[in-house]
């Protein structure tokens, strides 16, 4: 299992690289091709539609060439598409190739998750929480090396970086052997498991999948949201260069890794419902201070207290929900990724639309609604599962 977590950490770092490549050069990225904001706001929601089409077919394609085919297959499309990327071809294939990536790292994002809690079992909390930090590692990393190529004028060489870093990941998967484990990479072991089939839904759980899939697809919409256009929002606001501006997705994704650390103990000690409540009002009062921000400190110190809030939102929303619906953990852990695949596809267009219009600190405005809106299932959630939990009652007593 050690082996396993250091590979899957490995491969959550790069992909947490590839979630920000775009958005920490997207400011010289724009200006290279002379292309506007909602031309920036097209190649994110390429990006992770590609995401979302990669999360989707993942259970397909597993089934037909193994995880770690599967796997394989996402890093070879990886290394291609970055590797294409640095010789900045016209613009239509630039987008294209944003498209391809996003497939890729959504194939290894839902594959490896989905395998290690399969392996993990008892100790799921754990692991996951594990991804999770070294997903912002990369994350983090990444604007941090843009931020030095960009000051050197050498800023497409990050993707050369990822590619070449996605070519060696790969090759250490079709080599790697994990014992006990092999067979569910690759993915013999499932084959016994065919015909048993997970719980039904009920009306009010399949309500409570309902409006988490609402909450996926804002939040990640938000965080892919602020992580595309937190440099543009302060070279906008505050006139900083593009080093500079970088460097707060930089603050960003530091926050997001400590947070991520203590997220899964805080969790426990709080219960899921307390620790989601918290990080979403928490995160409301931060982005609405957001707004009165006109200074560098400040703003920089809004951006590291919102990445503290949101750290956890993410895994421990997926527990809960989870939690809430047991017995479906594959099938509830694939809707909750895909939905939110398909907010961090759809809504930075609509911001970006927005941004050329009207002005840049609308995508703040943005952020505000979208937790203003999570908060409130949130809350709810705690009523639904007092509902959820009477009506389970109200089941056992007919079957007794």
């Amino acid at each position: 299992m050690k082996k396993l977590l250091i590979m899957g950490c490995l491969s959550y770092l790069l992909t947490g690289c590839t979630h920000v490549i775009f958005g920490a050069v997207l400011p010289e990225l724009l200006a290279h091709y002379g292309r506007s904001y909602s031309d920036g706001g097209l190649l994110v929601f390429l990006e992770f539609g590609g995401f979302l089409l990669g999360v989707l077919s993942m259970p397909a394609l597993s089934r037909r060439i193994s995880r770690r085919s599967t796997i394989i297959t996402a890093f070879g499309l990886l290394f291609l598409a970055m590797i294409a990327v640095v010789l900045l071809p016209p613009w239509p294939l630039a987008v294209c190739l944003s498209f391809v990536a996003g497939v890729a790292f959504g194939l290894v994002e839902a594959s490896i998750s989905t395998f290690v809690l399969m392996a993990a079992k008892d100790k799921q909390a754990s692991a996951f929480s594990q991804l999770e930090v070294f997903f912002g590692l990369g994350a983090l990393i990444m604007p941090v090396i843009s931020s030095l190529l960009i000051m050197n004028g050498l800023w497409k060489y990050g993707f050369m970086l990822l590619g070449l870093s996605a070519l060696a990941t790969g090759i250490i998967w079709s080599k790697l052997s994990l014992g006990e484990h092999d067979e569910l990479l690759d993915h013999k072991a499932d084959r016994t498991k065919e015909n048993v089939k997970p719980p039904a839904l009920t009306r009010s759980s399949l309500t409570f999948l309902i409006l988490f899939m609402l909450v996926f697809f804002i939040y990640v919409g938000m965080e892919n949201t602020i992580v595309n256009f937190l440099p543009s929002i302060f070279i906008d606001q505050m006139q900083t260069s593009s080093s500079v501006s970088t460097l707060a997705v930089t603050a960003y994704w530091i926050a997001m890794v400590i947070g991520r650390i203590f997220a899964g103990v805080l969790a426990e000690k709080m219960t899921y419902f307390r620790y989601l409540a918290v990080s979403f009002g928490g995160s409301l009062v931060t982005v609405f201070l957001w707004l009165f921000s006109t200074q560098l400190w400040s703003s920089f110190a809004i951006v590291l207290l919102l990445g503290l809030f949101m750290s956890g939102m993410f895994a421990v929303a997926l527990i809960y929900a989870n939690q809430l619906l047991p017995g479906r953990t594959e099938q509830t852990t694939s809707t909750l990724i895909a939905a939110g695949g398909l907010g961090g596809s759809v809504l930075p267009l609509g911001v970006g639309w927005g941004m050329d219009r009207f002005q840049v600190g609308l995508s703040i405005w943005f952020v505000l609604a979208g937790m203003c809106i999570v908060f409130g299932i949130v809350v709810y959630s705690r009523r639904w599962k007092v509902q959820a939990s009477s009506e389970r009652k109200h089941e056992s007593a007919i079957v007794t």
